[in-house]
């Protein structure tokens, strides 16, 4: 028979389980080939933002070129990015795919930069879950301080 002073462990024990499943889930990188490497849209759950969401929720500003120069401004947005902790995966001079990885679980989130004519675009998205509970646009904040 089951008793019920066991139901709090067996409910922490399915959440971490869950999470646990959704780390793993996350872990594989996909690279994008040359022709695809633009910014995705956000999907509607929010642990996505975008300088290119139409969804003010979702919304964050684009990065502005440093004295007009966009290969001063890039390499300092991508030392930037990586003093942040993400991971370069792709850095082609015009468009940038970094991975960052939670420290508890190993979640993993992909930052996503394109340079275009007079700013640079950022996009950070959350690979699992519905929520992120704000963690995108805080990457997203930092970046920003430690870029300008």
């Amino acid at each position: 028979m089951f008793s019920l002073k066991f139901l709090p462990i067996l409910v922490v024990l399915l959440i971490v389980a869950y999470l646990a499943s959704l780390s793993f889930l996350t872990r594989h990188h996909r690279i994008k080939a040359e022709g695809e490497r633009i910014l995705a849209a956000c999907p509607a759950s929010p642990n996505c933002v975008s300088s290119a969401a139409s969804d003010n929720s979702q919304q964050v500003a684009p990065f502005e070129l440093l004295d007009g120069n966009p290969e001063h401004s890039w390499a300092r947005l991508i030392d930037a990015v990586k003093a942040a902790g993400g991971e370069i995966l792709i850095d082609d001079g015009r468009y940038c795919h970094a991975v960052f990885t939670s420290n508890m679980f190993r979640f993993k989130d992909d930052v996503e930069l394109q340079l275009q004519e007079t700013r640079i675009a950022i996009r950070s998205a959350s690979r699992a879950g519905h929520s992120d509970l704000g963690a995108n646009r805080k990457r997203v904040e930092k970046i920003r301080a430690l870029y300008q």
